[in-house]
């Protein structure tokens, strides 16, 4: 599996510090009742894990801390750079952050039963917590073992779902093969998603990738369809 970066295929940072650093953002953001609703949520999963009542906490998040941009000033962007290679969460709602922090709650050191628990609320959420969800693939543990839902996001047909995994998230960059990496990029191209938030585009350009967008640019010129600059930028640089 192709990995570009400088941080560690395996690693991620720590439950504890990221829950650390949302809630300081939240704190900022929401009222304390909100804060005081999520502090209770955080600590009853980390006294035990109740799967039945996981889905309930997830789906109440937007009703109590309510759903507004997170809004991270630059040195907060900064901090979670230094916390996570990549980590851009200033594009998060403030339920989105919520949401990661609740399911973060609930790691307690078994990497096989968080990523489980992870792929089966994937499967059964409804969109904005599916979203959030994959946003929190750039936080979350477990990263190796949670590569097949990433990719299975990635093929999805709703928008939102693909760009929550394909647009300003690390996960990609790190885990991704070099095939599963360039359908990604083409399909954001196809989509119209915007390939300049891609995470570590330039840093995974790759014969094949400038092969497949040619490709693509090429077929979109004869039925007179537009591409984006980035696009034609990207394979002539």
């Amino acid at each position: 599996m192709a990995n570009n970066s400088s941080q560690p295929r395996d690693a991620s940072p720590d439950p504890t510090a990221v829950i650390g650093f949302l809630r300081k953002w939240l704190q900022h953001r929401v009222t304390a009742e909100a804060i005081h609703w999520l502090d209770a949520e955080i600590e009853g999963f980390r006294a035990k894990v109740d799967e039945r009542r996981l889905p309930m906490s997830l789906g109440l998040a937007r009703r109590k801390v309510g759903r507004k941009e997170l809004a991270l000033d630059a040195s907060d962007v900064a901090a979670a750079g230094q916390l996570r290679s990549r980590w851009l969460p200033q594009r998060w709602s403030t339920d989105e952050a919520a949401r990661v922090a609740i399911l973060l709650a609930t790691h307690q050191g078994d990497d096989q039963a968080f990523a489980t628990r992870v792929d089966r609320l994937c499967t059964t959420a409804e969109v904005t917590e599916h979203v959030a969800i994959l946003k929190g693939f750039a936080v979350f543990p477990a990263p190796m073992l949670l590569c097949d839902r990433a990719r299975e996001g990635v093929r999805s047909s709703m928008q939102p779902v693909f760009e929550a995994i394909a647009c300003l998230n690390p996960y990609p960059f790190d885990y991704f093969d070099e095939a599963a990496w360039n359908q990604m990029v083409v399909k954001c191209v196809f989509v119209g998603a915007p390939i300049d938030a891609i995470s570590g585009l330039l840093d995974r350009r790759n014969p094949e990738l400038i092969r497949m967008l040619a490709d693509l640019v090429a077929e979109r010129s004869s039925a007179s369809r537009p591409v984006s600059q980035s696009v034609l930028d990207y394979i002539g640089s």
